[in-house]
């Protein structure tokens, strides 16, 4: 009965995985077609004729390799950020006492409660009202304040499961709490900073709607509103479309395939006792 169960266990992983991957073979198959080849009868996976087409159109495009920039600095700052300040408050909620302590905590888990859709139009009037509307700053900051709760509730969980007899032995040796911080507990919370940093910037790298709301120029849009360029009133650049759509998941995967470890760590970190 436990081979046959196995058995079944793997059959579901294969099919399902298989049917999650179809839209993503599709997608490679297409990005490798010219145009009037997508839509090409019979249908087949491979394509009619191999053309680098799609990328050729989409590395000519200097205002795409400008939405790639934006992309890069605005989730590579919005992780940095995070990181660092989740960090650090993570390290204050695990290891110290404090009036208000309780108060704090079911803010920042309220903060999680709020459809992102209602906050479109406060951050456009606040963004607008202090300058940074159309900027990189517009989208950092939004990005962060939707990053930074989830971050510090899942640091500050990480650093309670580090043992508190490493604070207590780095304070008889005359360690200060920021010492303790940098040369004790930072190490071992390796994999908590590298989950949080890949939660953050799959957030950034991906999200849209406030994106279109915050910004109105190729200087500091994302790839995400880039993506959208290429479909027009009457046609629709599918090669290029899907050419670049792969160009915007692959930083993703790459960066997932290098760090899954640590990210499953970080995330199941505390979960038990």
């Amino acid at each position: 009965m436990a081979n046959r169960g196995r058995v079944a266990t793997y059959l579901s992983i294969i099919v399902l995985g298989s049917i999650a991957l179809v839209p993503i073979m599709w997608m490679v198959s297409v990005m490798f077609r010219s145009n009037p080849d997508v839509f090409a009868v019979p249908l087949s996976i491979l394509p009619p004729e191999f053309t680098w087409e799609a990328f050729a159109k989409v590395f000519s495009n200097k205002d795409l390799m400008q939405l790639f920039i934006n992309s890069y600095i605005i989730a590579i700052a919005v992780t940095f950020i995070c990181v660092l300040f989740a960090a650090l408050a993570g390290y204050g909620f695990s290891r110290f006492e404090f009036k208000g302590k309780k108060t704090a905590l079911i803010y920042i888990l309220l903060t999680q409660m709020f459809p992102m859709v209602l906050l479109v139009i406060p951050y456009f009037l606040f963004v607008s009202k202090i300058g940074l509307y159309d900027t990189y700053w517009a989208l950092i900051l939004a990005y962060t304040s939707f990053a930074l709760p989830f971050s510090i509730m899942m640091l500050r969980d990480f650093i309670n499961t580090i043992p508190r007899e490493l604070d207590e032995a780095a304070k008889m040796d005359g360690c200060g709490p920021f010492r303790t911080f940098f040369f004790i507990i930072l190490p071992p919370s390796l994999p908590g900073l590298i989950s949080t940093a890949v939660y953050t910037f799959i957030l950034a790298w991906n999200e849209f709607l406030f994106a279109v709301q915050l910004t109105n120029s190729i200087a500091s849009r994302p790839l995400t509103i880039g993506i959208g360029m290429l479909i027009g009133e009457f046609t629709t650049e599918w090669n290029a479309l899907m050419a670049l759509s792969f160009m915007a998941s692959a930083p993703l995967i790459i960066v997932f395939l290098f760090v899954q470890k640590f990210f499953l760590q970080g995330l199941t970190a505390g979960s038990v006792k």
